[in-house]
């Protein structure tokens, strides 16, 4: 058993079996937008980004699974996000104010397909350390409904740069 899929099995007997209190489940959907930069440009195809999580306390888990939504062109060479797959860990600094700023820790794996012009298709997966920072604010009249925006390093590497901005929803069960 790989080291990711481990880790998706902790998290979710964690979101099922956990006996804490201050507990609750909860889901997140945003319209996001990947910034692939290279040293010869930058793309940003857009993806929808979905979200399972738990939280307690000051902690939460989440996976993160997001698709293209739509792909970007730049000088003929078109490039598309089929799917990224995440695992996330935030942590809420200051659990009593109203908006809540995040601190966004996890691992990623990006699949980035590329076509150009008379050549042949590519495909690439690149894993990695992901990180960030969100900012989450509950809604005056439905205090279950979150407003969140995230601002999160994909990875960085090998003369690489994947960062993700989204605004959305999240909802606590």
């Amino acid at each position: 058993m790989s080291v990711i899929s481990r880790v998706k099995t902790f998290f979710l007997l964690l979101f099922f079996l956990s006996p804490a209190v201050n507990a609750a489940t909860y889901i997140a959907f945003a319209p996001a937008q990947l910034k692939i930069k290279t040293s010869s440009g930058s793309t940003k195809p857009s993806v929808s980004d979905f979200r399972f999580g738990y939280q307690t306390g000051v902690h939460k888990f989440e996976l993160a699974y997001m698709t293209s939504i739509n792909d970007d062109n730049l000088n003929e060479l078109v490039t598309d996000i089929p799917s990224v797959t995440s695992l996330f860990y935030r942590y809420d600094g200051n659990p009593a104010g109203d908006v809540k700023l995040e601190i966004i820790l996890g691992y990623s794996q990006v699949e980035i397909d590329t076509t150009y012009v008379n050549e042949p298709a590519f495909n690439e997966k690149i894993e990695g350390f992901s990180y960030g920072v969100g900012l989450e604010e509950a809604l005056q009249s439905i205090p279950q409904l979150k407003f969140r925006v995230d601002f999160i390093q994909m990875y960085k590497g090998d003369n690489l740069e994947l960062k993700l901005f989204s605004v959305g929803l999240r909802y606590e069960f």
